[in-house]
C-alpha cells in the first residue's frame, strides 16, 4: 500500500533535481493503471527550455534513473516520465491538481 505522502515526497525530490544542463522547477505526479492494468506512477516535469532541439539523452536517462530510485524507495510502482519544457508551461497546468 502506498503512503499518503509517497507522491508530495517524489513531487520535492524531482523538484530539487538540479544539474548543469537540466533543472526541474515543477513536478506533477499521480498514481494510474497503464492498458494492461498494471499500476504505474505518472510523472509530469516542467524543465528548463533544451540547449538544443531537445534534452541532452544522457542527462535525462540520469534524472529518470534517480526518479526511478527514489520512487521505488517510496513503495511507489514504476514511474513513467514526461517531459515538458518552460514554454509550454499551460500543459503542466493541465495535469494540476
Amino acid at each position: 500500500m502506498v503512503d499518503d505522502e509517497s507522491i508530495p515526497q517524489l513531487e520535492r525530490f524531482a523538484t530539487g533535481y538540479s544539474d548543469d544542463k537540466v533543472t526541474v522547477h515543477r513536478a506533477l505526479a499521480t498514481l494510474d493503471e497503464r492498458q494492461d492494468g498494471e499500476p504505474v506512477t505518472r510523472v509530469v516535469l516542467l524543465l528548463n527550455e533544451p540547449a538544443g532541439e531537445t534534452w541532452d539523452i544522457d542527462r535525462i536517462r540520469t534524472l529518470r534513473i534517480a526518479l526511478g530510485r527514489k520512487a521505488t524507495e517510496l513503495g511507489l510502482p514504476t514511474i513513467s516520465l514526461t517531459l515538458v519544457p518552460e514554454s509550454e508551461a499551460e500543459l503542466v497546468e493541465a495535469f494540476g491538481r
